[in-house]
């Protein structure tokens, strides 16, 4: 009787095992990188890396702010109004919060982007970079957010060589005890 209950026991406890190993092995499963710009939905899980560039996390962006010139670029898009929004509802967007120091340039991010939006975003990498290729370049929005993994491999297109990507995005840092600032979004020419 003791050693069919003990076989119970030991096959029941391999079985939690592999229901534990199972679950674990979804957890920690990567989102892969495409091989182009994301073009799906700009939010939702993102992938743990961004070949040719380097991951930063809160303590690592703040070291490097601490001790490197570094060009910020927020690349999160502008708010969208609600598409169930009382027709006769006035919409005001919650006013945009930033990493201080940051350029906030909405539409960088997109999987497709405007002639006009893709030309005023190589000519602001060159006047904010000095036209050096090396200058390190961090690229940020939210967290969960594509925009910035995009906007970060179309600068490494261009040819940047240090770019630094932040996926913890504007609330990772505030969560971190870091204060943002209100943000005004630069203006792409039509």
């Amino acid at each position: 009787m003791r050693r069919k209950i003990a076989r119970r026991f030991a096959s029941n406890f391999t079985l939690c095992g592999l229901v534990l190993f199972l679950f674990a092995g979804l957890a920690l499963a990567e989102v892969p990188e495409p091989q182009d710009y994301w073009t799906g939905a700009l939010h939702g899980e993102v992938p743990q890396t961004l070949t040719g560039a380097k991951v930063l996390h809160t303590d690592e962006l703040a070291a490097l702010l601490a001790s490197t010139h570094l060009v910020l670029i927020d690349a999160a898009s502008f708010p969208h109004k609600p598409a169930n929004l009382d027709p006769g509802a006035v919409w005001k967007p919650v006013p945009h919060q930033n990493i201080p120091g940051s350029v906030w340039i909405p539409g960088i991010g997109e999987g497709h982007i405007e002639t006009n939006v893709e030309a005023y975003f190589r000519d602001r990498l060159a006047v904010l970079t000095a036209g050096n290729l090396d200058q390190p370049i961090v690229f940020y929005c939210h967290l969960q957010c594509w925009a910035s993994w995009n906007a970060a491999k179309r600068a490494q297109s261009y040819g940047y060589r240090k770019i630094h990507w932040y996926p913890d995005g504007a609330e990772g840092w505030r969560d971190a005890g870091n204060t943002l600032t209100t943000a005004q979004p630069e203006s792409v020419p039509q």
